[in-house]
């Protein structure tokens, strides 16, 4: 197969050698496949494989000279002796990287006195000496071919990265660019050569190329009529043996960087409507409501007491939307200081240099949701900024012009918001804004049925955190708690049989284990709170477990969140 890529060449070095010698040349490869045959005396092809002479070199590797075939003991044994029109022959082996992979062979007609033998060390010399070319020919091929592969493998792998890569010369030209360069900016047409700064005409390219400074993961944001692209930069100079070769530009759009993320750091990512408790007929038409307004993508507040789950339905809601494969961000605007919930929301520049940019959630969630949590609690100066934001959908960046942002809006509070916007707390324009799409959930008090089946399914889950699944509840602990009010909601339910599981010590939770909470009278001052609860059941972790990773994964919290409450119960060792 090699010999057969220079088949053209194999044909003219044999013409030549036949003219110069005045004899017969044929060339084969491998597979005795004959790639050139001059004709100049013997017009028949001769036979060609394992057991002829070529054959013998092709075998062994080794010149073979015969002056007279019928002196040579493969040539005795062939049936078509008589017949075979050459006298002797000189076949020389065609190596490759120490493989045969042809016979170069000198046909001496019947009947003709040949020079080539009467110093056939001479003739030998040369024709290794061609053979030696048509070597150096294949390797070229070779190495070409090999060349060509891995940068046929390399163009597969990049273009499978989801990330934009460009290659540019020290000239900053183009010289390489994947399949996803192309489609964050839509180019159009071959690129290569042409000038970085030209294709993205933006001040921060324009800066790159001139310092070709490497840095990792710079925020960059590029509008262009009919599209635009928001995420990271990185820069790499391709130095080799002190000498610059160009650069690595590598775009990383911010929605696919934060969308696994997203997916890794929350195992609620998959919520939908079916997985919220509850079958009265008020949660369900609230239900209902939030699946049309899902689906119109406007901006949307949710009313309710604490603890009712609205996280959860905001969940829900992003799942059902068109933006479901987008990240999604929440922001809890209460136990935050100001400055960071500024941070946190916004996002930051330092000292006006835009390639030292933090993100904030709002560039965070561009094209899918951002969740206010508690928005009620967000200092009026920030209500004033969000409002210029939520009306002309631009973030203002100090170098560049306003960010646009495709972003969903979501809140929820379980305050009074009219209330607080009469007594100016609550910015009035902010509230005119969100309040356009109003769900308020009932509380649970109020659809008694379904405090059953929330703590059912509680109980069946936690057991299975707590890996006790075949612990059982008696009739009479679940009819208690089914006739609790449960002030607090469900968020109220979740914790307080946590804590129950959690210090079960019997195959049956009794009467006799739920005493301290007494869902009976609740004014009682010899009874315990559940956040004494939570210690008793941390303390008695303590002495079962030894490390405290075993204990954050018994209680099925991080390992963080039990050292915040290691330190609020002064339970550190």
């Amino acid at each position: 197969m090699y010999l057969a890529e220079i088949k053209e060449t194999a044909s003219q070095f044999a013409k030549t050698i036949s003219e110069i010698l005045d004899v017969d040349v044929m060339i084969i490869d491998d597979n005795y496949h004959r790639i050139a045959n001059t004709f100049r005396y013997n017009q028949e092809e001769i036979p060609i494989n394992r057991y002829t002479i070529v054959g013998e070199t092709m075998h062994t590797g080794k010149v073979v000279v015969v002056k007279n075939k019928g002196e040579y003991e493969h040539c005795k044994n062939c049936p078509d002796l008589d017949e075979c029109a050459i006298s002797g022959l000189i076949s020389v082996p065609i190596f490759l990287e120490s493989k045969v992979v042809g016979v170069f062979a000198l046909l001496i007609p019947i009947n003709k006195i040949s020079p080539i033998f009467e110093n056939f060390e001479v003739s030998i010399d040369f024709l290794e000496s061609m053979a030696e070319l048509l070597s150096s020919k294949l390797k070229n091929i070779d190495d070409y071919n090999k060349l060509n592969l891995i940068k046929k493998q390399r163009e597969i792998i990049i273009d499978m990265i989801e990330d934009g890569l460009v290659f540019v010369n020290d000239m900053g030209e183009v010289v390489h660019y994947n399949h996803q360069f192309e489609n964050f900016f839509k180019i159009e047409g071959d690129i290569y050569g042409n000038k970085m700064k030209k294709i993205l005409d933006h001040p921060f390219i324009h800066e790159i190329i001139l310092l070709s400074n490497n840095f990792s993961h710079k925020l960059f944001y590029y509008e262009q009529k009919n599209h635009s692209f928001y995420g990271f930069l990185s820069y790499r100079n391709i130095n080799i043996n002190g000498i610059n070769h160009g650069a690595l530009l590598t775009f990383k759009s911010l929605g696919a960087a934060y969308n696994e993320l997203n997916e890794i750091s929350n195992d609620k990512a998959n919520v939908s409507f079916s997985d919220i408790l509850g079958k009265d007929p008020k949660l369900i038409e609230k239900i209902e409501m939030a699946k049309k307004l899902a689906v119109i993508d406007e901006s949307i507040l949710i009313c309710g007491e604490t603890g009712l789950g609205k996280t959860m339905l905001v969940r829900a809601i992003h799942n059902f939307s068109d933006r479901s494969k987008k990240y999604f961000a929440i922001v809890d605007c209460s136990n935050t200081s100001y400055d960071l919930l500024e941070k946190e929301i916004f996002g930051s520049e330092n000292n006006g240099n835009v390639t030292s940019l933090s993100i904030g959630k709002l560039r965070m969630a561009h094209k899918g949701t951002i969740f206010f949590n508690n928005i009620c609690q967000m200092p009026l100066y920030l209500q004033k900024r969000l409002v210029e934001v939520i009306k002309t959908k631009e973030l203002e960046q100090r170098t560049y012009k306003g960010f646009h942002i495709d972003v969903r809006f979501i809140f929820d509070t379980s305050n009074d918001l009219t209330t607080r916007v009469k007594q100016g707390m609550f910015n009035e324009e902010l509230y005119f804004r969100i309040s356009k799409n109003i769900i308020k959930i009932p509380p649970l008090l109020s659809r008694k049925g379904d405090i059953k089946i929330v703590i059912d399914s509680v109980i069946e889950a936690l057991k299975i955190k707590h890996l006790k699944p075949h612990l059982e509840f008696s009739q009479d602990v679940l009819e208690t708690m089914y006739k609790y009010a449960w002030p607090k909601n469900i968020r109220e339910i979740q914790r307080t049989i946590d804590l129950i599981i959690g210090n079960a010590d019997d195959s049956i939770v009794r009467q006799k284990d739920i005493i301290a909470f007494d869902f009976h009278r609740l004014s009682r001052k010899d009874l315990i709170t559940l956040d004494d609860a939570e210690k008793e059941l941390i303390k008695k972790m303590l002495k079962q477990y030894n490390c405290k990773d075993d204990i954050a994964k018994a209680m099925g919290i991080g390992r963080a969140t039990l050292y915040r409450k290691l330190k609020k119960y002064e339970l550190n060792q």
